[in-house]
């Protein structure tokens, strides 16, 4: 094709410059519309928001790993304490349920080993407001009075006994004596007649004398014979009757001593009772070694249960020591050195702050056997109550005093307080994989 051949069609250019709307003509039938001029430049940008949110997420998700993986928890158990003193500081609890009856001794006052600080009434009340065991102890105690004076009288009768014996002898030894001297009058008598007798008998035969003579006088030396016969008859009739009256003294002695026997034994028999039924009845509480009154907790008439505080003794200048009995569950990883949390409760945590000690000594052995633990519900709870047995754990408090208003107070020894233990470090990685761990144990 020709350039002559080819319509008469305006360049580009020309189309674009023709003015928009221009009337329709021969050369250019179709009307044109003129382009419209860029006036603005247009920024195309990247759209960044799910870039960012994709960052977050990642971020995110280490954070959280990183603190699952580094992040640890501890697990705390709290356990109730009291202040004691290094020096020697003793609670003395009431060891059993009952009544004081009477107290010894004063706060602040020195006591000595062995010294009694209070007693307890124990027992259950009968009619009258007196327990059984009070009225056995009062009867008991006039069958004692009973055998006191059962021996009372057997010895006043041995006395009596003995003292009448020994004045029978005594009257019957000038008797004796008298007896013992006539009859050696007689005997002297005697001799002196026979010998009378001999010479009238020689007299008969030489015939100086009659017979007559002689039998009167051979009657009279039989006479003093038979006198001294008759007296050593009556002596041994007298001794006979002594050594009878001796016997029937020394067996009636021997019965009042076997019956003096008999009252003293059921004398100790009854004090065996009696001491036991005091145990039961009226029990003393003695100090266990000298120091100082610290605190006495209750007063005459008080109604105590077992491991009540009553009283404390020690030496209130000694260094403070926190005491606690843990229970198994607080033990587990508790060790010498480890720090605690104290909390006294003197002074609330709330307002006078937490305050902190160093375990010193863990026992190795319970102190105390399993015992059921209080529900802190009431004992709404059906579920059963584990069995703990109790430790002794000793903390040295790092301080022996609080800040309260400005103020430096010491702690006082006997006061109570909670320890916070820790019982368990764990990762929290561990802790949320515990769940599937423990099924993949199943």
């Amino acid at each position: 094709m020709t350039p002559a051949d080819t319509p008469d069609t305006p360049p580009p250019e020309a189309a674009h410059e023709a003015p928009l709307g221009g009337p329709a003509s021969p050369e250019n039938p179709v009307q044109t519309i003129p382009a419209a001029r860029v006036l603005e430049t247009i920024d195309l940008r990247q759209d960044r928001s799910a870039t960012v949110s994709a960052l977050f997420v990642v971020v995110t998700v280490v954070a959280v790993g990183a603190g699952l993986w580094f992040g640890r928890f501890a697990q705390t158990e709290s356990v109730r304490g009291y202040v004691a003193a290094t020096g020697g500081f003793a609670r003395l609890d009431a060891p059993r349920s009952g009544v004081i009856s009477r107290i010894d001794v004063s706060q602040g006052a020195a006591v000595r080993a062995g010294q009694p600080l209070y007693a307890l009434r124990m027992g259950t009340a009968a009619s009258g407001g007196e327990s059984a065991v009070e009225t056995e102890i009062r009867n008991l105690q006039q069958t004692r009075r009973g055998y006191q004076d059962e021996i009372a009288r057997a010895d006043a009768f041995i006395v009596e006994a003995t003292r009448q014996q020994e004045q029978i002898e005594a009257d019957q030894a000038p008797f004796y004596a008298s007896l013992a001297e006539q009859a050696k009058r007689n005997q002297a008598a005697a001799e002196k007649s026979r010998m009378a007798v001999r010479r009238i008998a020689a007299y008969v035969r030489q015939g100086d004398a009659t017979r007559d003579l002689l039998e009167q006088h051979e009657r009279t030396t039989f006479d003093y014979e038979r006198q001294v016969a008759d007296l050593h008859l009556r002596r041994m009739e007298y001794q006979r009757q002594d050594a009878e009256r001796k016997r029937a003294f020394r067996e009636l002695i021997v019965a009042k001593q076997s019956q003096k026997a008999a009252a003293q034994s059921q004398i100790e028999a009854t004090d065996s009772r009696l001491a036991a039924l005091r145990t039961e009845a009226l029990l003393e509480i003695q100090a266990q070694r000298d120091g100082t009154v610290l605190a006495l907790a209750g007063k005459v008439g008080d109604s105590v249960k077992p491991g009540q505080f009553v009283a404390a003794i020690g030496d209130a200048g000694a260094a403070p020591v926190i005491v606690v009995e843990a229970p198994a569950r607080a033990v587990g990883l508790a060790k010498v050195g480890q720090r605690v949390v104290l909390k006294y409760d003197a002074f609330p945590f709330k307002t006078f702050g937490i305050h902190h000690g160093t375990i010193s000594y863990i026992s190795q052995a319970a102190i105390r056997g399993p015992i059921t633990e209080e529900k802190l519900d009431g004992g709404l709870d059906p579920r059963p109550v584990p069995l703990q047995s109790a430790y002794r754990i000793e903390i040295v408090p790092d301080r022996t005093d609080v800040d309260a208003y400005g103020e430096r107070v010491p702690i006082r020894v006997g006061s109570t307080l909670s320890a916070d233990i820790v019982v368990e470090r764990r990762r929290l990685i561990d802790w949320m994989l515990d769940p599937i761990r423990a099924l993949r144990g199943r």
